[in-house]
């Protein structure tokens, strides 16, 4: 049984794949005193009631919290019911409802190397795709790059980043950089980009988004990104340096945290948003003109194939 929230796009999917699954009506906390941290208690209280009797009804041998704000009604469950539980956290530092289900006496596996030192790291999950590296020659053919020219892969998620879409071009054209780039912009965003890189005369492919993101981690030899959990994950699978731009937003600034853990091990230059008109520029030249190799053996992360499955036996341990 899947708990998800309420109009996820994702039971579409599980329904299609025949997984059972439950729409539960639970979003992120309010972070400012008024009437929407009122109803998120109710919505709380009510959540708890629902997965223990869910709990009850479907009697698993274990639950499971992959983080969010589902993760605490499921643990709690899970409690009431003296059913084993474990905790994925796939950020540096525990998210507030992961905090809570600990509480709960849940097992907590770690996704990457907790900024405390202590905590058992099994990796994230990522597409199965993008565990091996692909050619570098073709990938830059097929994003129509040049094969011998260094590259820079730059993107902000599924839907973009403005601040980084503008920073890129005209860092690089101020640092006289000697590159191509690879710009996956967002939805509708592609068009300032294309415009941007034309009056810096940079060589670039501007995209709206792009599934094949194996090829695009392939072309590249600098990632311009921001540092959610999946990403980095993706980034060390990939072996790539990367200059992580914090989404300055994210919940308890868990983002920046985990650049943070890439940063200690030389495998990343962390930018803050509001520095990428100072500092963007310098640190593409330099990591574009480094030889060293990131230290990704450093974070004593599993291989991207083995992840998963290694998490699986953990599980079952600890049943």
């Amino acid at each position: 049984m899947l708990i998800v929230k309420k109009d996820d796009p994702a039971k579409a999917r599980l329904e299609a794949e025949k997984l059972p699954c439950l729409e539960v009506d639970l979003g992120g906390m309010p972070r400012r005193l008024g009437p929407e941290l009122f109803t998120f208690g109710f919505k709380v209280l009510a959540s708890m009631r629902l997965l223990s009797r869910v709990v009850r009804d479907f009697r698993p041998s274990l639950v499971l919290g992959m983080g969010g704000y589902l993760t605490f009604p499921c643990a709690w469950g899970a409690r009431r019911r003296g059913v084993p539980c474990a905790l994925h956290e796939s950020n540096a530092i525990l998210g507030l409802a992961n905090k809570a289900s600990v509480a709960l006496g849940a097992r907590l596996f770690w996704g990457l190397p907790p900024l405390t030192g202590e905590g058992f790291v099994v990796g994230t999950p990522i597409r199965p795709a993008l565990h091996g590296l692909k050619d570098r020659a073709k990938a830059r053919a097929a994003f129509g790059l040049a094969p011998d020219k260094k590259t820079v892969l730059v993107f902000g998620g599924s839907q973009g980043a403005k601040a980084i879409n503008a920073a890129v071009a005209p860092a690089m054209k101020a640092a006289g950089i000697d590159a191509q780039v690879l710009h996956l912009a967002g939805k509708d965003k592609s068009r300032e980009a294309v415009d941007a890189y034309g009056d810096a005369g940079i060589r670039a492919t501007v995209l709206d988004y792009c599934e094949d993101m194996a090829s695009a981690y392939a072309a590249a030899d600098v990632v311009v990104c921001r540092s959610g959990a999946s990403t980095l994950a993706e980034l060390a699978a990939q072996k790539k340096r990367a200059i992580l731009v914090p989404y300055p937003h994210a919940a308890a600034n868990h983002q920046d945290f985990n650049a943070r853990v890439f940063e200690r091990i030389g495998a990343a230059k962390r930018i803050p948003e509001n520095e990428l008109g100072t500092h963007l520029g310098t640190a593409l030249a330099e990591m574009l003109s480094s030889t060293t190799s990131p230290a990704y053996a450093e974070l004593g992360l599993p291989s991207a194939d083995r992840t998963t499955t290694n998490f699986v036996d953990e599980l079952e341990r600890l049943l």
